[in-house]
């Protein structure tokens, strides 16, 4: 089974830059540049795992988190921000984040950090 990866990121290079990463590492991965963008993919429920940053055009990553947390509780979403503080860490774990990852992002560091969190919700799902 092949999982599937939402990458929210408004900055094109890091979002083509994920992807290609994720690809590589034999997930489905679809990425856009906004949370009102990935909303319809989420309402679907199309994806096992979401990458988003914080801050994004409209709506932020948080505001997005919160509402992906409705939809579907058990989706796993990682924050990440090049603007770190102990406030957003706290609100994005508060609000159901799985991890808080500050830019620059290290590729290795993200897959390790996504291949932990997928094999948490196998054993959680069976």
């Amino acid at each position: 089974m092949s999982y599937r990866i939402l990458i929210i990121e408004d900055e094109e290079t890091l979002r083509e830059s994920l992807k290609r990463v994720l690809l590589k590492e034999g997930y489905e991965v679809h990425a856009v540049e906004s949370a009102e963008a990935a909303l319809p993919i989420i309402a679907e429920k199309w994806c096992d795992l979401i990458v988003a940053d914080i801050i994004l055009p409209g709506q932020s990553g948080l505001e997005c988190l919160k509402k992906c947390r409705q939809t579907n509780p058990d989706l796993i979403v990682i924050i990440m921000t090049a603007y770190a503080t102990i406030e957003s860490a706290v609100e994005a774990m508060r609000a159901g984040a799985h991890e808080y990852i500050v830019k620059p992002v290290v590729h290795g560091d993200l897959k390790a950090v996504i291949k932990k969190a997928l094999s948490s919700k196998t054993g959680r799902n069976g």
